[in-house]
């Protein structure tokens, strides 16, 4: 999704990066914690609070339905508006 990334890049650096890196780019926690000199400790609580981030920035910029089939569909959010200027440029 287009809208993943600036969700990411919108959180403090000290919890988006760790995010990136180990859920996006599937890199080992503890070569994250090796690459920006972290324990493996901090590390792991860096990417549980940058989840449950991301969930709360999910959850306050789109509409989320489940469908009978099991399909999740997203709807933006008219407020979310950094988000409305990228759903702008892809269309």
């Amino acid at each position: 999704s287009p809208f993943l990334q600036p969700l990411i890049d919108f959180m403090p650096p000290k919890y988006g990066l760790p995010l990136q890196l180990a859920d996006i780019e599937g890199k080992k926690q503890s070569c994250i914690a090796t690459q920006l000199g972290l324990t493996l400790t901090a590390t792991k609580s860096r990417v549980q609070r940058a989840r449950k981030l991301l969930k709360a920035q999910i959850n306050t910029c789109f509409y989320i339905k489940e469908r009978r089939s099991g399909l999740v569909c997203f709807e933006l959010k008219a407020s979310c508006q950094p988000l409305q200027c990228i759903a702008r440029e892809n269309l």
